[in-house]
C-alpha cells in the first residue's frame, strides 16, 4: 500500500507552515527609493534584507529606522516588525562599536551609517545610530 497517511500529511503542512512563518520574519524584501546608495543601489532596485543585527558588518549595506530631523536617533522607540510604522534609509555600515568615525570611537550599541552619495544624510548629520534602530542587512539584489 501506497501514499501518505493522514498523520504524515498533516505534520507535512505543520513544518509548511512553520517554515514559511520562518522566512516571513527572518526576511524581508524591499524596494530602494532615493539616491543615497549610488551607484551601488539604484533607485527601484529590490533587495533581500535579513531582519535583525546579526548579520550587520563594516561596508555591509543596512537598512535603519529615518532619524528624527530634531534629535536624530536620540528617544526614538526601537524598531518594530511593522515596517509601515516607520520610514526606513538604506545606508552602509561604515564603523562598528568601538571603531573610529569622524574623529571619535563610535559608542557602544551603535554603528556609524553612510550613503554612497556626498548628498546623503546619515550619521555625517545625525550621529552614530543605536543598533536599536537597524531593521536587518541586505543579502543581496532581487531580479
Amino acid at each position: 500500500m501506497t501514499g501518505v497517511t493522514p498523520v504524515c500529511a498533516v505534520a507535512v503542512c505543520v513544518a509548511a507552515a512553520l517554515a514559511a512563518w520562518w522566512v516571513r520574519h527572518t526576511y524581508v524584501a524591499v524596494t530602494v527609493r532615493g539616491h543615497s546608495m549610488m551607484p551601488a543601489l539604484r533607485p527601484g532596485t529590490r533587495v533581500l534584507i535579513r531582519r535583525g543585527t546579526r548579520g550587520v558588518r563594516r561596508d555591509g549595506i543596512v537598512v535603519v529606522a529615518c532619524p528624527d530631523p530634531d534629535t536624530a536617533w536620540r528617544g526614538k522607540a526601537p524598531v518594530t516588525r511593522d515596517l509601515g510604522a516607520t520610514e526606513w534609509y538604506i545606508k552602509r555600515a561604515v564603523a562598528l562599536e568601538g571603531e573610529r568615525f569622524a574623529g571619535a570611537p563610535v559608542p557602544a550599541g551603535c554603528l556609524a551609517v553612510v550613503g554612497d552619495s556626498p548628498h546623503s544624510e546619515d550619521s555625517r548629520r545625525y550621529g552614530p545610530c543605536p543598533m536599536d534602530q537597524v531593521l536587518g542587512s541586505v543579502v543581496r539584489t532581487l531580479g
